[in-house]
């Protein structure tokens, strides 16, 4: 794939000597952030995000608030692909209110539905990785899965009173706070997520995020002045995705080609560039929590890394 392959090339460049233009970098090693394999301390207090708060942790993020939702805002921003896996459980609302703590400017969600016609956020087809529990989500009532607990092996803190959350609840626990992704590529009931957005309402704080231009055109029917997202791979594919939603433009452009290329082109267009650095994050965490392997990317002129380690980013941006 195009894009592993550059990013390969930009993770040989950070290790070579490039640097992060005098960001912050730092060991701590695999466990500096939290999770397991490592003696030092969580970069986060758990008992802001975990079962023992007493409130909710108040938005941190420096950046102005309509800047996740602004084309022509020129800050770099974070993503937390799942919530803050390293501090609290994937795509739980703890991984919400973790986002939230570090002053990620986004968190990432998977909605997918159960028997009796609920969204539960779980990025798997089955219980099995992420519960106690074992079983298809869609063969599962909502009440049979909230009543799985959650794996929490190598995490700071306590989770025993987190169970899979509703896309209604994520959505809840992240509004005024912190923006969500909607990934809408794990199923296709667009009508219970644009019912959950609007509900709940937080139609400032979600975009609907998704390969499917068809699913984009039924949210758009159901909720006309829903954000949205593409992911495209070539610059052919984005013009005429562009083309097609010229009276409703996405907020953000997600690229799976080449960096090299689609950032310009994207840019060319009027809009911002989001890349997954998940390759980026597991060279980091080998050099020992080395935030200098996002520069290059960064200084490729990327506007929003979606990272399992937005810990690590926002350190390498200077905002941790």
């Amino acid at each position: 794939m195009a894009r592993s392959r550059a990013l390969l090339a930009l993770i040989l460049a950070a290790t070579t000597g490039c640097g992060d233009d005098g960001a912050a970098t730092g060991g701590g090693g695999p466990g500096g952030a939290g999770g397991a394999g490592g003696s030092a301390a969580p970069i986060l207090d758990a008992a802001l995000f975990d079962c023992t708060r007493a409130v909710d942790p108040p938005r941190t993020s420096p950046i102005p608030i309509g800047c996740a939702t602004d084309r022509a805002c020129t800050a770099k921003l974070v993503s937390g692909h799942r919530g803050a896996v390293s501090l609290a459980p994937e795509d739980s609302v703890a991984g919400v209110h973790a986002t939230i703590a570090l002053g990620a400017d986004y968190v990432e969600t998977d909605p997918r539905p159960t028997k009796d016609g609920f969204l539960v956020n779980l990025h798997d087809t089955s219980v099995d990785r992420t519960t106690n529990g074992t079983g298809e989500a869609i063969d599962l009532t909502l009440a049979e899965i909230q009543s799985f607990e959650l794996d929490t092996y190598g995490l700071a803190g306590d989770f025993s009173c987190e169970r899979v959350p509703t896309l209604e609840q994520i959505l809840l626990a992240a509004k005024g706070k912190v923006h969500v992704l909607v990934d809408a590529n794990k199923t296709d009931r667009v009508d219970l997520m644009v019912a959950a957005i609007q509900s709940t309402g937080t139609l400032d704080w979600a975009i609907f995020d998704t390969s499917s231009v068809e699913k984009i055109d039924e949210a758009l029917l159901l909720e006309p002045s829903l954000h949205t997202m593409l992911r495209v791979e070539t610059p052919e594919q984005l013009a005429e995705q562009l083309a097609h939603f010229a009276s409703h433009p996405p907020v953000i452009v997600e690229l799976n080609g080449d960096p090299a290329v689609m950032i310009p082109a994207i840019h060319a267009a009027g809009h911002r560039a989001h890349v997954d650095v998940f390759e980026l994050d597991v060279a980091a965490g080998i050099g020992g929590d080395d935030a200098s392997v996002y520069g290059p990317i960064f200084a490729a002129g990327l506007d929003i890394a979606q990272s399992n380690r937005p810990d690590l980013v926002l350190r390498h941006l200077g905002r941790l």
